[in-house]
């Protein structure tokens, strides 16, 4: 099916197929441009390469000599007689899967006896370049495909998507690269920059190449997050100590005695036998009511002359098995995040000698101590007060903080950082209260996945940061309670900034660098990903997409006038009843990724 003027429009709208988009036909004066009734006229920009015999090189299509291209930019290029140019196209293209586009030269031209034909290319990220995933950041070249990538819709909110395509390939060149006190970006030329003009409202993809080393832009580093909002936190069973499988042994021992039956407390005490202690027994009897399992009635009983209040027993639910594990404990969401929150920061779990569970959270400033222990309080564990913070004996919470490991290793589950933003505040202000400065936003941590998924959290608390590596070398030696502390590992220190979420770029910050290895991409719905290089992220676009390349020749014997800026070629977009098996893309076809203006190939 051919798309019709009103379904190209629809793609435009929907996937950002063409950009920059004239939704109507321009003549006036100009070779025409812009929608038609079933297809899109797009423009040749001011950039050529004039094809010459100066050399008197012989055409080779499998070993195509550059030397016979003159580099020609203006707005009006000469072809000379039976020669050709290549040229690019203005717009940007970003073909969907089940839809093809079939170019065909203007007839303004083809009626000259000017041909044009097309190719497509591609643009991509450097080796250094990190992107974040569902399971956090990760270098392209660790990507396996199966990923989600963090994207940006067009509510300007943060959304997960599944991967479409991964792109890899060779390249020698230059690449820009913007640097700034915020940013951090190092691309190919052509590489769709998400950026802003500082005198509209709307970010747009612009190539790299387009903005290089101009003023009025500014990148985009926030997002919206809505995340899900969840009440309680759900703290694992786990099986009892062998210590107290005894008392555990006596608990099933009265069940079992009891079956359906109703007895009495000296009839239950009588069958457990006489070398149960009767303290204990009655306290194990007290604790299986106190659980649910047993339910009792008073009677009164006539002994020795006497009105004696006699307790009756039975169960409450006759099929309910004593378990030898600790059942699933639930806690209130946000009173869990501040506990998980400085634990991360100031905490530790370990299994002493004796074999108990501890966990500790360590705590020296008064009104820390003060505010540490107003969280606590709220927690069913019971907590000792200490001279350097508080300790907490219990095997269910410190078996479950075995698995985020010591200070080095600690990093944020992904069911908590897909909390919304208003949970996640209380997390990220429980974790400043630790190893952070509130004043200045910043915090230190030893673990750099932790620092990544504070980089995470920060996005989708509507802020911004910056992960900057501090050698252990490097770091300063500092003195707490009378002790040097030096640190046996890299530091990792993250700078929250609340305001400068969309950086300008100033033109110092671009330069251009050489490079000369592999470069990355992925295709994801939405076009966009959360990049970053060097701990400093913005939002950036994906590959399948690319201006057109085009080949325009001269067929006549007499020079040709080719006019920039203005109508060069009709693309007809047909769309497939389904989406390609093999793309020309997955079949790594000799034009596609292509970096400018590409010369034959082989």
């Amino acid at each position: 099916m051919v798309l019709s003027d009103k379904e190209i429009k629809e793609y435009v709208k929907k996937y950002g197929m063409i950009a920059p988009f004239t939704a109507s036909q321009v003549r006036k004066g100009v070779i025409s441009f812009g929608a038609s009734s079933y297809g899109y006229d797009f423009r040749i920009a001011d950039d050529f390469k004039i094809f010459t015999n100066v050399n008197n090189a012989i055409v080779d299509p499998k070993n195509f000599d550059p030397k016979s291209f003159v580099d020609f930019k203006g707005k009006v290029c000469i072809i000379p007689p039976n020669s050709f140019v290549l040229g690019r196209s203005i717009e940007y293209f970003k073909i969907p899967r089940d839809v093809i586009g079939i170019c065909l030269g203007k007839s303004t031209y083809a009626r000259c006896g000017i041909i044009v034909n097309v190719t497509p290319l591609e643009p991509c990220y450097d080796e250094k370049t990190e992107i974040l995933t569902l399971d956090g950041w990760k270098r392209f070249y660790e990507l396996k495909g199966t990923e989600s990538i963090a994207t940006l819709n067009k509510k300007e909110e943060l959304e997960y998507q599944k991967i479409l395509k991964f792109h890899k390939f060779s390249y020698k060149g230059k690449l820009i690269r913007i640097l700034g006190r915020n940013i951090d970006l190092a691309v190919t030329s052509t590489h769709l920059l998400l950026v802003r003009n500082r005198w509209r409202k709307e970010f747009e993809f612009i190539p790299a190449q387009e903005v290089y080393k101009k003023y009025n832009y500014e990148l985009k580093r926030d997002a919206i997050w809505k995340g899900n909002k969840i009440d309680y936190f759900e703290l694992p069973a786990i099986e009892l100590d062998k210590k107290f499988f005894p008392s555990y042994i006596l608990k099933k021992e009265i069940l079992n005695d009891l079956g359906s039956n109703t007895l009495t407390t000296k009839e239950l005490y009588e069958n457990c036998g006489e070398e149960i202690k009767p303290r204990k027994f009655l306290w194990t009897l007290a604790k299986l009511e106190n659980q649910g399992y047993l339910q009792r009635e008073y009677e009164r009983e006539i002994i020795n002359r006497h009105s004696i209040k006699v307790s009756l027993w039975e169960k409450v639910y006759p099929e309910k098995e004593l378990s030898f594990f600790l059942s699933p404990l639930k806690i209130p969401i946000n009173d869990w995040l501040r506990f998980f929150g400085i634990w991360c920061a100031e905490g530790s779990a370990y299994k002493s000698r004796s074999g108990d569970y501890i966990v500790k959270i360590a705590a020296f400033k008064k009104d820390t101590k003060a505010t540490i222990e107003s969280w606590l309080k709220k927690l069913p564990f019971h907590y000792l007060p200490t001279n350097t913070g508080f300790t907490i004996i219990n095997k269910q919470l410190c078996s479950y903080l075995f698995q985020f490991g010591h200070a080095p290793e600690k990093f944020v589950p992904k069911e908590i950082k897909s909390l919304p933003l208003e949970q996640l505040k209380i997390l990220l202000e429980a974790i400043l209260l630790g190893d952070g400065n509130a004043q200045t936003l910043t915090f230190t941590t030893s673990s750099k996945r932790l620092a990544d998924d504070l980089q995470e959290i920060i996005l989708k608390c509507g802020w911004v940061a910056i992960v900057r590596r501090i050698s252990k070398e490097d770091f300063p030696v500092r003195k707490l309670r009378g002790h040097l502390i030096k640190p046996n590992y890299d530091i990792y220190k993250i700078r929250i900034s609340k305001r400068h979420l969309t950086p300008k770029i100033y033109k110092n910050s671009f330069s251009k660098i050489d490079y000369d290895g592999f470069v990355y991409d992925v295709t994801v719905p939405n076009h966009t990903l959360y990049v970053r290089r060097e701990g400093k992220a913005c939002w950036s676009s994906n590959c399948w997409q690319g201006y057109v390349t085009v080949e325009i020749s001269n067929t006549t014997p007499l020079p040709a006038k080719i006019y920039a800026e203005e109508g060069i070629c009709q693309i007809i977009f047909i769309r497939g009843s389904e989406p390609c098996e093999i793309s020309y893309e997955d079949r790594k076809g000799k034009y596609q990724k292509q970096e400018g203006l590409t010369l034959p190939k082989v």
